[in-house]
């Protein structure tokens, strides 16, 4: 039995119809919540809570090391430490406005303030740097530097192992490399007993 053109469009004219509306429909929600950034890396479910928690503790751990790195301008002339200072301020405030991004995408607040962690110099340790000047300061800013980085180290570490966004884990991995590489600096220098 042969079907003519006419019989054939009669036919199947609905079902073509409703294939065709659902195709534009599917198309256009795609792409809306592609503009909404639905499948951006930095959707909730690209993030776990130790992402969170990390990037959370992270941002405030760093907040001191740049406090720290700002205090040497005008305490020091000692040209090793000036510009370790200022690559350590320049590379974690790049690193807290990555990590402040992602959180404020995920709907979270750029921390401000919280607890003292692994490797926190204390109020009074952070007087004490205020208040010194010149070979002095060199000494407690290497001291306090080295256990810093030492606490972020192990922060990083332990969060990697149980974070899961791939860009985090690669950060987190970035951030073990340069404060090793600036601990042993530091040591180098022989301002601290190792």
């Amino acid at each position: 039995m042969t079907i003519d053109a006419t019989t054939w469009i009669r036919h199947y004219r609905r079902p073509i119809t409703i294939i065709l509306v659902a195709l534009t429909a599917s198309t256009i929600l795609l792409y809306t919540l592609g503009q909404m950034g639905a499948f951006d890396d930095t959707n909730e479910e690209s993030f776990n809570n130790a992402d969170i928690m990390f990037m959370s503790m992270m941002i405030i751990h760093h907040d001191q090391a740049i406090q720290m790195a700002e205090l040497a301008a005008n305490r020091t002339d000692n040209e090793n430490i000036l510009q370790l200072a200022q690559n350590i301020s320049q590379a974690q405030q790049e690193e807290n406005r990555k990590m402040a991004d992602w959180l404020r995408q995920l709907g979270y607040e750029r921390p401000r303030d919280g607890h003292r962690m692994a490797g926190m110099a204390s109020a009074h340790e952070m007087e004490q740097l205020r208040n010194s000047t010149g070979a002095e300061f060199d000494r407690r800013f290497a001291r306090l530097m080295i256990t810093h980085h030492r606490g972020g180290i192990q922060m990083a570490r332990s969060f990697a192992e149980r974070g899961q966004n791939a860009e985090l884990i690669d950060l987190e991995e970035q951030m073990i490399a340069t404060q090793q590489r600036e601990i042993e600096r530091m040591q180098e220098w022989g301002l601290v007993s190792q």
